[in-house]
């Protein structure tokens, strides 16, 4: 059962939402969104697991919010950029982790691009322009305001325009 049509049979009365459904219908896409964040799919995939077991233990509260799905893929995008914080204090700059693509020039210089952004920018430039998500959602699922959001991908189109145009004029 898909989590749209839980949520109906639940205001309908007829149905209530369970773990495993919510489990079943969102996983692999809370594991693609923060695999977009992170550029790596064993910690996207990390990241996820533990927002699910966070989920399991609160579900008497988490199970009655309209999209428990949306509060699994924030705490996983949450989970996900901390780790990233603490590996850039614990690396530094230079030792950040890169993401190789192979075969593939462009993709891998927008990655590295979008690595240089901050953690909000790049999931908020990835959820909007790639995914073609509306504002509001990415900031449901960001857990910030639409105005942060906003900002966030105006500060981070800004930046990697500059990216662009420094790499230009090499």
């Amino acid at each position: 059962m898909s989590i749209s049509a839980a949520v109906a049979g639940m205001t309908a009365g007829t149905a209530e939402v369970t773990f495993e459904a919510v489990f079943a219908d969102s996983y692999h896409r809370v594991v693609g969104l923060v695999a977009a964040v992170t550029g790596d799919e064993g910690r996207a995939e990390d990241a996820a697991q533990e927002a699910f077991a966070r989920a399991y233990q609160r579900w008497g509260r988490v199970g009655r919010l309209d999209r428990p799905d949306l509060w699994v893929a924030r705490v996983a995008s949450r989970i996900a950029i901390d780790q990233w914080r603490r590996r850039r204090r614990e690396t530094g700059l230079g030792g950040a982790d890169r993401v190789h693509v192979p075969d593939d020039v462009q993709r891998l210089w927008v990655r590295w691009q979008l690595e240089r952004l901050s953690p909000m920018q790049r999931a908020s430039i990835l959820l909007h322009c790639w995914e073609g998500r509306p504002v509001a959602e990415v900031a449901t699922l960001l857990g910030r305001s639409q105005a942060t959001v906003r900002t966030h991908l105006l500060i981070g189109r800004r930046r990697f325009r500059g990216f662009v145009h420094e790499e230009e004029s090499r």
